[in-house]
């Protein structure tokens, strides 16, 4: 899969890209790269599933230098980002801090997101009252039975509030697509093929 490079405000931003139609953007854990996704194979899935996947470094991950965004800057990366490859609605995914990013992200701007994939992302109990915003919009919510890191009440934040969120046990630790990566991308394209690709 080629690497491709964008400068988003003076960071030259990696991302990969595979595929065509609705976008699926990908953020990785703190401890993780654009690279995880690929090899867990969920790129090629989504991808191969009608989909526009892009898995992107966050800033001071991967490949992609710091900058000018502190730690908690990843809603203004993304407001930055996502113009820049052409993403002007779509799914997002993120995983641990990069699932809170994009948690946060629907929150300010519900109206440009078509789904919501959140795997073991962190601190979103304390946000809970402000997910109502997103009543209607297609949400899964993927936890390891035995995540160490983010404990449940992350999920029921959500699930409490929005009626359309949906919650599945995969694997059993916090990066739980590492336990288990075909039945993990197998959910996610489901997900995606059946709540978000009419959306």
């Amino acid at each position: 899969m080629p690497d491709k490079y964008v400068n988003v405000r003076g960071v030259r931003v990696h991302y990969i890209e595979e595929g065509s139609g609705t976008p699926v953007v990908m953020m990785p854990g703190a401890a993780f790269n654009a690279r995880t996704w690929v090899q867990v194979g969920l790129v090629k899935a989504v991808a191969d599933a009608g989909f526009r996947a892009i898995s992107v470094d966050p800033p001071g991950q991967g490949e992609t230098p710091q900058g000018k965004y502190g730690f908690g800057g990843g809603v203004k990366f993304l407001e930055d980002f996502l113009p820049m490859v052409n993403f002007s609605s779509g799914v997002l995914l993120g995983a641990s801090l990069g699932g809170n990013t994009v948690a946060m992200y629907a929150l300010a701007h519900p109206d440009r997101v078509l789904g919501l994939v959140l795997v073991g992302a962190v601190d979103l109990a304390r946000h809970g009252p402000q997910f109502k915003v997103l009543t209607g919009k297609p949400i899964l919510l993927i936890w390891g039975s035995h995540d160490d890191v983010s404990p449940i009440e992350n999920a029921e934040a959500v699930i409490s509030r929005v009626s359309t969120a949906e919650l599945v046990r995969i694997g059993e630790r916090h990066a739980c697509y590492l336990d288990d990566p075909a039945g993990f991308t197998q959910t996610v394209v489901d997900f995606l093929r059946t709540r978000t690709s009419t959306a």
